[in-house]
Formats: C-alpha cells, structure tokens, sequence
C-alpha cells in the first residue's frame, strides 16, 4: 500500500437505547474511543413502507442530542467520529446515512430512489447492509455514486456469498439468498468496496467477532477517512484486526486498472497463523495461499499471542468482574488490541485497557456466560469469553508475568445455582515464555471463582504474515479480484476489489 496511507480502524454501524437497543448514547462514544479510531451511531431513523414512515420518535425527539455527540466526541487526529442515521425498507432493503458534515437533517425518503436523490446534494453516503438476505439489497437501483462501499460481514453473518463460514444466523430475517449477495451484486457489474460492522443493539462499538471496518487513509479526520472510503481503500474483518494491504497495478484496492495483464500483490498479517488466503476472481478462487508455518532456524523477533478468560459454570448468570496485568522481561510490549465480546453490556461497567508501557499492561472487563445462549441480539461469532490481544518484540526467554484478579457477582437474572458461587474473590499469577508459548497454550484455572484463564499458543512473525505477487493474464473489462483471508482460529477479512475498465 502507498507509504503516505496509515491503516485506521472502526465502526460505522451500531446501535444504542436511542432506537431500538440499549446503553445511552455517551456510553458507546465512550466505548468507541476506547480502542477505535473512527465511529458512527447510526440510529434507527425511518422504516419506509413499513410502521414509522415519518420516523421513530425517540430518534426524531433527541436528533438534536444525537448531533451534538457526533460534534463533540469528533477529536481529529485522535478519534474521528460521524454522524448518521438507518433507513430501512421491506421492498429495497436497509442503509445506513453516514454524513461528512456536522448539523445535518434526518432526511425522511418514501423509496431507495428518493433517498439517493437527496443525498446526491449532501456530503455523505448510503451504506448498504445484512445485504444477503431475501430482498436485503435491490441491485437494480443500486447507485455506486451514493453507496462506494457494502458491509459484507456483521452480526447478521456474512454476505459474500452462498456458502462459506460465517452463515446468515444472526437475526430471524432467513438464511439468506445468493441473488441478493455480494459476489452476485458484483457479477453484474455493481461496483463497491468491502467494509463489515457490527450492527449490534448493544451499544457496544467495536464488540469482537461482530465486524469491523480497516481503512488506509491518509490521516484520522473526517475528510480523510471519507476520501478513503469513497476510493474504496477499504476492507472487512470478522473480529481480529489482520492486516491487509492488496494491490493492483501499484494501485490500492478499491482501484481501477485497465484491461489486459494485471499484476496483484498482497501482504497479509494476522493476529493468528494464517491457515488460507484466496485470490477470488469474478466469483471464482483461481489461487490459494495455505498455510507455511516458519522454523526455529528463521530469525524472528515479533510475536503475538492471545489471552482468553471467562469460562465457568454453562448459562451462569452471575458477572465476572476481571484485571488484569502482565509485565515483560527480556522483551518489549508493543501494541495490546482488546477483544472483549461477552455480556453483559451494562451502563456503569467498562471494558478497557487501562494503559500500556513497553514492559506492562493493565486493563478490565467482565464476562457473563448466560449472555452467550439468551442475549437478546444473538451472533453466530459471539462469544461468553473476553480477551487482549498481545504483541512484543523479544526472544523464547521472553518473560511475561501474568496476574489476574476476578470477582463474581449476582445480575438480576441470576438463578439459585449462581448464588451459590458469587461473591467469590480470587487471583492467580503464573509466569510463562515466549518458548513455552511455543509449545502451545496454557490453561490456568482460577479456582475460586469457578473460571479459567488461557494463555493460547505464541506465533512468531513468519507464522502470521504471507505474501505473494502474480500476474494476471488478459483480464477483460469487468472483471474483478479481491482477497479472502482465514486465521487458523477462524477469523476472517475481505479486502475490497480492485476492478478492470471501469472508472
């Protein structure tokens, strides 16, 4: 990718108590600042053909409030925030408005067409989403001038295609249908770019394993994250934040070449071993990529490994209360990434790192595992579990020092049997290596309360990066190619297509 672009983070398609969802408005800003670098609230606005043609009256009644958080939270440089609404239909399924500007309407539109029409004289776009389900997109009218980019991937499942991991499950709206999917939306010429979001009602931003949004932009503002948008520089992921740099040409996804030979390159980067990478062209894989796990005999000095916590009692409905600290010798602590996905998402609780220094992090959350089989906005992804994302710069003597404090406490769903274990207060330490990592993970039991911890396996660079070059021969007008990328653990990211002969 072109030196000058810095791969940015977010999510542009989440839902809170202003609509139908739950935790206040400041809350998911909060939360969204936390650990992202862009956001939008996109609040349930109008239902076209359906019981709110003239908007929902908790949004109309606090669009002002809704205005002034995107205003306020907006920090440029720093965390980038966006205003926006949702428009949705039965007959041309469901957008979201995502606005460049500050102060701007709730525009209320009868059909898809009158919608674009407006917003053809705003500085904003139309964010087609959940596209695969029966009637989830009308490609027809379908307008790239309006909507450059699609979400392909959210709590709903994904929306690629007919088949693969990750299917519609999320929701009650059916399992999807291969007329209305990404790939088919593509196969008749509909030009956009890939992004993913997590669509949830939980009013929790950024929630791991729902979708999320990287963006190579040229800085974290407003004009800069949009310019990038509407060049398509973007791509989904499922949860782990891997990183994709895709290229046509020199150009960057998103791109349009021209017809004949095309030569495509990528570098990919995970936050696990990379098990697959696909080069899809015009629907089809014509490359893979599988997995070529490096040796002790290559030099590497970075590593990245994952700790988990959150396991106990099947449909508890007690809370965790976790800390958590670790402290490197022999080594330095470069980036911890956040994968907290468990309920409950309540108003005074946060899930946060605290801080990180190049020898220590300190961070917090809490898990539930009642959440994971009765949360009222399922996920096929979803998980009772929380985790912290590491990565460090050492050798196999690396040493990292582990403690974690845990506390169980009653909800007011809990039931007789979560009694009979709250209000237990534990902590564990352990040490372990980079080398013992290696090996694989390593489960540490907290005891009391009734809960485990896990260290999983360490990967060193070679392990999680792959790269290639190749040449694609006489590609015609209207073809298109783009990545598909699986971790070993699962994790999934799309880069957005490059295009040949089309402006």
């Amino acid at each position: 990718m072109q030196p000058e672009l810095s791969l940015l983070w977010g999510d542009i398609h989440n839902h809170n108590e202003l609509g139908y969802g739950q935790g206040s408005l400041d809350r998911s800003y909060q939360i969204a600042r936390s650990h992202l670098d862009f956001y939008a609230f996109t609040p349930h606005a109008q239902y076209a053909d359906g019981n709110a043609p003239k908007g929902y009256p908790i949004v109309n009644e606090n669009w002002t409030a809704i205005q002034e958080a995107a205003r306020s939270y907006d920090d440029p440089h720093t965390f980038t925030t966006f205003l926006a609404y949702e428009w949705h239909s039965a007959a041309w399924g469901h957008v979201h408005v995502v606005y460049e500007e500050d102060d701007r309407p709730l525009h209320f539109a009868p059909s898809l067409a009158e919608l674009q029409d407006i917003h053809r004289n705003e500085r904003s776009i139309l964010v087609p989403h959940h596209i695969a389900y029966d009637h989830g997109v009308d490609w027809e009218q379908f307008a790239a001038d309006c909507s450059p980019i699609v979400e392909l991937f959210s709590e709903h499942g994904s929306s690629e295609r007919d088949g693969g991991l990750h299917p519609m499950l999320g929701h009650s709206s059916g399992p999807g249908s291969v007329a209305y999917t990404a790939q088919h939306g593509l196969s008749i010429g509909r030009r956009f770019g890939f992004t993913a979001g997590t669509d949830n009602h939980d009013g929790y931003p950024g929630g791991y394993g729902l979708g999320l949004t990287g963006v190579w932009a040229r800085q974290n503002t407003r004009a800069a994250v949009m310019e990038a948008i509407r060049s398509r520089r973007t791509y989904g992921v499922t949860g782990d934040r891997i990183e994709v740099s895709f290229t046509a040409n020199e150009q960057p996804m998103g791109s349009c070449v021209e017809p004949g030979d095309v030569e495509v390159s990528f570098q990919v980067q995970g936050w696990d071993e990379i098990a697959l990478v696909e080069l899809i062209q015009d629907g089809q894989t014509i490359r893979a990529w599988p997995s070529s796990p490096g040796t002790d005999e290559q030099a590497d000095d970075l590593y990245r490994f994952r700790l988990e916590y959150g396991w106990g009692p099947m449909k508890g409905y007690h809370i965790h209360d976790w800390t958590g600290v670790i402290q490197v010798t022999g080594g330095t602590l470069s980036a911890a990434i956040p994968n907290f996905a468990s309920d409950p998402f309540d108003e005074h609780r946060r899930k946060r790192i605290d801080s990180v220094a190049a020898d220590r992090c300190v961070w917090q959350s809490h898990t539930s595992r009642g959440g994971m089989f009765s949360t009222r906005n399922s996920s096929t992804v979803g998980s009772a579990n929380d985790a912290v994302c590491f990565e460090l710069k050492g050798s196999h003597d690396t040493r990292i020092d582990i403690e974690i404090g845990c506390h169980a406490s009653n909800s007011i769903l809990s039931t007789p049997a979560d009694f009979s274990v709250a209000n237990h207060n534990g902590m564990v330490s352990r040490s372990v290596t980079i080398g013992e990592l290696l090996e694989g993970r390593v489960p540490i039991p907290m005891g009391k309360p009734s809960s485990w911890i896990v260290v999983h396996r360490a990967h060193p660079r070679a392990n999680m990066s792959m790269s290639e070059r190749v040449e694609l021969k006489n590609c015609r007008a209207g073809s298109y190619a783009y990545l598909r990328v699986t971790q070993a653990n699962g994790q999934m990211a799309w880069s957005s297509p490059i295009f040949v002969g089309h402006s």
